[in-house]
């Protein structure tokens, strides 16, 4: 009778070691980045071609520039051309071009040779990409306010966890993991900002500046903005054809995203280790191996590591495609295209460490046992020496680091010094002894009364980190209501346009 093989018994699969399903982002950007990541998901290609066919239709049609019965026509094709499937159709068409092509192939050359009047590549290029930006801003927007929510909801269940903080990965002073946590809470407030700064400087309408100088026909580019949900126009039109900064300001924000996400995935892997144990990653991020039945390797903060490292290639990449002259044609038709790949790269290492993050286990015994073994406490008694025995610090500094040194010769933890053994540091560094008394010493080298101390603004104290979350929850919701701004101007606009194009093929109709 055959055996019926049991879970996880073929190489890769879950069951044993590890008990959940793999994260299909994990999947998609670890074991998989082979198999086509031209484009991420949230971009819809040739939207921006296409909502560019219509409004220019419709301000040609308005203006009187085209005949109106031309432009009944041309709307009516491209609300075909919807049915029919944007991105089949235009991938079919050549793209770009695609809309003009195919009024042209369903009407005639009589009809679909109005649909460019008065336009460019310049601006319709420029329109596109703009855009994608923009809806690559908003997206990266949003998952930094879920990536800040799923922070501070963890943040409020550590707010009495004490780990060891770190500096140069030696042990610094005795923190919160709350406290960690806030630290890239606001790291992410302030990605956000750059995101938003950086919309602004997109959102502008290039539409009616053709590749230079504009048109000679009396074309409406206030209309034309207002119907593709642009905040305003540029006002020189080579600057508008010719000008990539809103892409560089873009790269950066996703670049310094992307680099933040780095360092805290380093961070997560050190202390996943059996050496640090101060964490343990969730199943669904990690792996384990075909040969050693005992690992759980984090592939997620690896993954998060390499999608930053795929950010900055391609800033690299779109820094070396627009460093030549400033007409040249590179700079529009393939330097955006690394915004696309860079776009998709942050996006993945956002949503990768928000799912680390939100399932990760700390172990709280192990990070309350490690911030009091090796001497996060020195600060704190250097600091009581000087405001019990009037010394200076540098004084106290010293005879702290000849204490610490002391201890560790005679295989000692901070818990076992006395008064002796501060006293006989003092003698050691040439002064006399400070007769600090047992209780004061204790205080000084109990790192929860440490954190509980630290109570100025930005410190470990439980109430100012009370306070951080609350902040960190109100700023949330602020950031909330400019995306929903944002998103609603854009669906406005949206709708204006449909009104418009609706209006235009229902006067004919009369």
């Amino acid at each position: 009778m055959k055996k019926e093989v049991p879970q996880g018994w073929a190489i890769g699969e879950r069951g044993f070691r590890l008990t959940t399903e793999m994260s299909p982002l994990l999947y998609k950007y670890y074991y998989a980045p082979t198999t086509g990541k031209a484009m991420w998901e949230g971009f819809q290609r040739f939207k921006g071609f296409h909502i560019f066919d219509k409004a220019h239709v419709v301000m040609l049609t308005e203006e009187r520039i085209i005949p109106k019965e031309v432009g009944i026509e041309i709307l009516k094709a491209l609300k075909q051309m919807e049915r029919e499937g944007i991105q089949k159709v235009r991938e079919e068409l050549g793209g770009m071009y695609g809309g003009e092509a195919y009024v042209t192939k369903v009407l005639g050359p009589e009809i679909g040779g109005w649909v460019h009047c008065s336009r460019s590549s310049g601006d319709l290029v420029g329109v596109s990409y703009r855009v994608d930006a923009r809806d690559a801003e908003i997206v990266v927007m949003k998952e930094l306010i879920k990536i800040r929510e799923t922070f501070l909801k963890r943040a409020e269940e550590h707010i009495n966890t004490i780990m060891p903080g770190y500096s140069h990965l030696q042990h610094a002073e005795p923190i919160t993991f709350a406290f960690y946590l806030l630290s890239w809470v606001h790291q992410f407030e302030r990605d956000f900002e750059r995101f938003q700064g950086a919309y602004k400087h997109t959102n502008i309408s290039p539409a009616g500046c053709a590749i230079l100088t504009t048109s000679d026909f009396p074309i409406n580019r206030k209309r034309t903005q207002e119907l593709l949900g642009f905040d305003d126009i540029y006002t020189n039109a080579r600057d508008a054809i010719w000008t990539v900064d809103y892409l560089l300001e873009l790269l950066g924000a996703l670049m310094g995203t992307a680099g933040a996400l780095g360092k805290l995935a380093d961070d997560l892997e050190i202390w996943h280790t059996s050496e640090f144990s101060l964490i343990e990653q969730p199943d669904a991020f990690c792996g384990t191996s075909s040969i050693m039945p005992q690992k759980k390797n984090s592939l997620g903060t690896e993954c998060v590591r390499g999608l930053n490292g795929d950010v900055i290639g391609n800033v690299m990449a779109f820094l070396a495609v627009t460093k030549g002259q400033s007409e040249s044609g590179e700079s529009w038709a393939m330097a955006p295209f690394y915004l696309y790949n860079a776009a998709e790269s942050c996006l993945a290492a956002l949503q990768i460490m928000e799912g680390i993050v939100r399932d990760l286990k700390v172990n709280k015994e192990i990070m309350k046992e490690r911030a009091g073994m090796f001497w996060t406490q020195a600060t704190t008694l250097a600091n009581t020496m000087v405001r019990e025995k009037k010394i200076p610090f540098r004084m106290a500094h010293q005879i702290v680091g000849g204490l610490v040194k002391m201890t560790y010769e005679e295989g000692k933890k901070p818990e076992d010094v006395t008064p002796e053994m501060v006293d006989k540091a003092a003698r050691e560094f040439g002064s006399e002894p400070l007769h600090l008394d047992d209780d004061t010493i204790r205080k000084a080298l109990d790192p929860p009364t440490i954190v509980a101390s630290k109570k100025a603004i930005g410190g470990t104290a439980p109430e100012r980190v009370k306070e951080d979350i609350a902040s960190g929850l109100k700023r949330i919701k602020e950031d909330e209501k400019v995306v929903a701004t944002l998103e609603a101007k854009l669906a406005t606009a949206e709708k204006k346009l449909r009104a418009a194009i609706d209006r235009i093929i229902g006067e004919h109709r009369q």
